[in-house]
């Protein structure tokens, strides 16, 4: 087996799942479709239990290859086993493991891992991923081993409950690019970035995604309305890149430290970062990076003029950070998302293609732009 490594292929940040009145389920399926970077011959699971203080049941795990949409093919699927059981107890608060599972998966091609909760589950951890790539389901009944669930119990979801990383026994020449960062992370461009590599047909780049909706560098949030923002940026970054074959990152991170004070009780003032606290956040990053062996790529903070709570004082702290971005020695490199997506003539709007029409989230064609712009040498 010298030859080959354990990779992680996919991924997103463990968080706590968005609130809403109703958080417990019971008797559904998720099913979560995956795009393999290149070929595998084993996989295993992580999963996240980070929002909850109740311990979920894993009733059924299974990993399959996708024949069409998010139909699985049964005669090739494996059960997921943990400590050779078939069903799997996620501690509260905890993390679970799945054992070493044979599976033959070929890049470039759609892998499912279907998720069976009989029992009555507290839907408490889970991030929302969107983009080309990232397709969930749920389905009222017990589907993991089923080819295809019910249409008319079926409905797709923009969050990914539990599962926060899967690995792939691969060549031991693969190697996995972590993008981190917030919302704009946790949106499409990662999706893009994969993509992109995978128009390479011998591709031996993996790209996992870990980036949490209004997550902040400095700070977290603890108020329900907030605490789906996440840890702070400081608190979960050595975690989140340590996973299987990392050896590089991708660091889109800040823009919420800027825009998200604004006088209110759970968004004071004194949130603000001065320039030098926000920079010295990311300077952390980079030497953590470092220190575990990564390569470590900064980017610049993207425009944020006409966002609904913009003031230019914003601006002036974005300007002062992107600037020190750009002329810093510390990281391995620059990927200057700001200077690829904002406009010739006013250069502090971003060019009406990339925006979304919010003025901070780039739209898709942004986020295949941005993921386009990120230097070649710095995801081979």
């Amino acid at each position: 087996m010298n030859d080959q490594k354990w990779v992680a292929v996919w991924g997103c940040a463990p968080s706590i799942a968005e609130p809403r009145p109703a958080r417990y389920a019971k008797n559904i399926t998720l099913r979560y479709i995956l795009r393999a970077p290149f070929d595998g011959t084993a996989i295993r699971l992580h999963f996240s239990n980070i929002g909850s203080d109740s311990p979920v049941t894993l009733s059924r795990v299974v990993a399959a290859p996708v024949t069409e949409g998010n139909i699985i093919d049964p005669a090739a699927a494996v059960t997921v086993t943990f400590k050779n059981e078939n069903k799997g107890i996620l501690p509260a608060g905890g993390t679970l493991k799945s054992d070493e599972l044979p599976l033959a998966i070929k890049g470039g091609s759609d892998f499912a891992v279907s998720i069976y909760l009989e029992e009555l589950t507290h839907m408490a951890s889970g991030t929302n991923c969107t983009g080309p790539l990232s397709r969930a389901f749920f389905a009222e009944g017990s589907y993991a081993e089923a080819a295809q669930m019910a249409t008319a119990a079926t409905a797709d979801t923009a969050t990914f409950f539990f599962l926060d990383t899967v690995e792939m026994l691969s060549s031991a020449d693969c190697h996995a690019v972590v993008c981190f960062g917030d919302s704009i992370t946790a949106q499409s461009w990662p999706d893009y970035l994969l993509l992109r590599v995978l128009r390479d047909a011998d591709n031996r780049t993996a790209v996992v995604r870990r980036g949490i909706g209004g997550g902040r560098v400095l700070r977290a949030y603890h108020h329900v309305k907030n605490r789906h923002y996440g840890p702070a940026g400081l608190e979960r970054f050595e975690k989140e890149i340590s996973a299987a074959g990392v050896d590089s990152v991708i660091i889109l991170h800040g823009v919420n430290d800027i825009i998200h004070p604004e006088g209110s009780e759970f968004r004071p003032w004194s949130d603000l970062p001065t320039a030098e606290e926000l920079i010295n956040g990311l300077r952390f990053y980079v030497t953590k990076g470092h220190e575990m062996g990564k390569r470590v790529y900064l980017a610049t903070i993207m425009t944020i003029k006409n966002w609904s709570s913009f003031v230019p004082l914003r601006d002036d702290l974005r300007h002062q950070v992107n600037d020190w971005i750009r002329t810093q020695t510390e990281a391995d490199g620059v990927v200057d998302f700001d200077a690829a997506c904002r406009r010739a003539d006013d250069p502090d709007l971003r060019i009406p293609e990339y925006d979304s029409g919010d003025h901070l989230h780039p739209s898709l064609a942004g986020a295949e732009h941005m993921a386009e712009s990120v230097p070649e040498a710095y995801i081979k």
